[in-house]
């Protein structure tokens, strides 16, 4: 299981905030660490399945689990990059879409915690979210 330090953990907050203002404080540094560890989990975290289906996550395609570890794994060389203080303009463009993602996405990624990027926005609470039932932290 992938372990971030607090350096780590720190550095790529303050990119994180740079990006968006605020966002790590409303779960976007969490999005990042579910995201970079979606894959040590089976299912992986990566499909939240429609609470219906009675699955917490779905499960990937051999195809789609390779295409996911590639992903995943320049997305930490990019975050390696950005905490040594040596991020690119690619790395800071990946910075900014997560960080958007984890402000105002759906919390059931692990960011947006309890709605505070819909709020900080007024978006309207959805009328069919996936993330308000069964949200799995962990």
């Amino acid at each position: 299981m992938t372990q971030f330090t607090d350096l780590w953990r720190e550095k790529v907050g303050e990119a994180l905030d740079a990006a968006v203002d605020g966002a790590s404080a409303i779960g976007a540094l969490e999005y990042v660490e579910r995201l970079l560890t979606a894959l040590d989990s089976e299912p992986p975290k990566i499909w939240r399945a429609p609470a219906s289906s009675g699955a917490d996550w779905l499960e990937l395609g051999p195809w789609e689990k390779h295409a996911w570890k590639l992903r995943i794994e320049q997305w930490r060389e990019g975050y390696d990059r950005v905490v040594a203080g040596n991020a690119t303009k690619a790395d800071l463009a990946m910075v900014h879409e997560h960080a958007c993602e984890g402000a105002y996405g759906d919390p059931a990624y692990g960011g947006n915690q309890g709605g505070q990027g819909w709020q900080r926005i007024k978006f309207p609470e959805p009328d069919y979210p996936p993330s308000r039932t069964g949200i799995d932290r962990g």
